[in-house]
Formats: structure tokens, C-alpha cells, sequence
């Protein structure tokens, strides 16, 4: 299926379109999503609040149908990992670690050469407990920056989310012009939903605001993929955000 960047009630989202770029409209309704990753949810928006924004079509993996108006979603403390179909890390089959590891390396491969590539990830042992955070950010030059973070006593969505933090203070140092394209990797569902589909933050609130203010100063995007499925920087994430952990364990 086609795909173009596009806006649905302020949101960024993907648009279905048509060979010529103009939203595949039924009944006034066009099918958007939120995210590129295989098994994104798809919904219908009416096609009054949507409008494309991007000029480049592309071609994304499968997404999956959104349940019906009024049929139960996941609840907000849910990690929703299990309706990607790519299983929970530990547990997952070998053809749902295959699934999960395509998805990520063909995400990957659609990103544009000049963008900076952020790998995220957080830890906690216990929840609450020592917690951590780790990133790689992977810039246009070549250069592979890491950055560990011991952050006391936490909850794994804190580390997450203060991962994601991290990418953008590292941009920001470095000089990463704002005008230039920031894919961020995360397999938080929990910041995914708070950062990209705007969900009312019942903790974190004050982490979730500086977070999302970084992220409209820049041309971010943040993509959720499955964790623990073979992607090298993502491993090195996790184990400089268990570096934080460790620190945090010994104050």
C-alpha cells in the first residue's frame, strides 16, 4: 500500500493514497496511521480532518485494522506489545523474532541518509527500583555517540522516556541542525502513546512536557520496535541503560 506523510487533528500521521498521491477516500473516510512499523494500527478519519503535508509516496509494511468505535482498546497501563504480533522479548517464537527483526531492519533502511538515527532504551530493576537510561544516536558523519544515565530510584517508563530526552540533548550539543530529519527507535509502547498520540499523562507529567516541546523544536519522529531482536545499537542501548541501573543500585 502507498503512503504520505500527512496531518490528522494536529497529529502526524501517514496517509493511504493513491498512485497520483491523493488520499484513497470511501464513504468520507481515508485510512491513516500513526506509525511505519509492520502492524501499526490503521484507522478511519474523516477525510474533512485530514491534509497531506509530504510530497514522497512510499511503500509500508502491512498495518493491522483498529478495532471498531466502542469495541475495548488496551488500557493506558498496558504495554500493548502483544498486538504488534511480534510477542514479549523472552518469550517470543522463532517466527515472531524473525517478524519483529524484518520489521526493524526494513524501518531502518527507509530512513533518509543525511537523518540522525537514535536507539533508546530504558531500564529498571524492580519498578519502582534502581532505574537507568541509555541511547546511541547514530549521526549522518559516521559518528556513533552512547550516553548512560544513573537515575536513583524510578520506574522503567521513566528511564524510557528520559532516554528519549537524552537523544535530543545529544543532537542538540552536537550542533544537529533543527532542520534535519531525527529517527528516534524506542520498544516503549508507554512513550510511543505519550509522546506521538498525545495521551494525558497521569505521572511523569513534567518529563512527558520538556520532552515534547524538545521534539517540536526539531523534525522528530519516534517509531516503536520489538526489543531484544538482534538490532546491534538497540542491544547497546539496553545495556548502557542497565549500566545507568547498576550505578543507580550502589547510591
Amino acid at each position: 500500500m502507498k503512503w504520505r506523510k500527512g496531518r490528522c487533528k494536529g497529529k502526524d500521521v501517514w496517509l493511504e493514497v493513491d498512485a497520483g498521491g491523493a488520499p484513497i477516500v470511501q464513504r468520507g473516510l481515508t485510512r491513516v496511521r500513526y506509525s511505519r512499523n509492520a502492524g501499526a494500527r490503521v484507522y478511519s478519519a474523516s477525510v474533512r480532518n485530514v491534509e497531506a503535508t509530504g510530497d514522497a509516496i512510499i511503500t509500508l509494511a502491512d498495518g493491522s485494522a483498529a478495532p471498531p468505535p466502542g469495541q475495548r482498546q488496551p488500557g493506558r497501563g498496558q504495554s500493548g506489545r502483544g498486538s504488534s504480533g511480534f510477542g514479549k522479548a523472552g518469550t517470543r517464537t522463532a517466527a515472531q523474532a524473525q517478524a519483529a527483526r524484518q520489521a526493524a531492519t526494513q524501518l531502518l533502511a527507509g530512513f533518509r541518509s543525511d537523518a540522525a538515527i537514535c536507539f533508546t532504551d530504558g531500564a529498571c530493576r524492580g519498578n519502582p527500583g534502581p532505574a537507568g537510561a541509555g541511547v546511541v544516536v547514530r549521526l549522518p558523519d559516521g559518528r556513533r555517540l552512547e550516553r548512560h544515565r544513573a537515575l536513583g530510584q524510578g520506574t522503567n517508563n521513566i528511564g524510557e522516556l528520559t532516554a528519549i530526552a537524552m537523544a535530543l540533548e545529544i543532537l542538540t550539543e552536537e550542533k544537529f541542525p533543527v532542520d534535519r530529519s531525527v529517527e528516534i527507535l524506542t520498544d516503549s509502547k508507554y512513550s510511543y502513546n505519550m509522546l506521538i498520540l498525545g495521551w494525558k499523562a497521569k505521572a511523569n507529567q513534567e518529563l512527558i512536557r520538556r520532552t515534547r516541546q524538545a521534539l517540536r523544536a526539531r523534525k522528530a519522529n519516534i517509531h516503536w520496535i520489538a526489543g531484544h531482536v538482534g538490532i546491534p545499537e538497540n542491544e547497546r542501548a539496553d545495556e548502557l541503560a542497565n549500566r545507568g541501573v547498576t550505578e543507580s543500585a550502589r547510591r
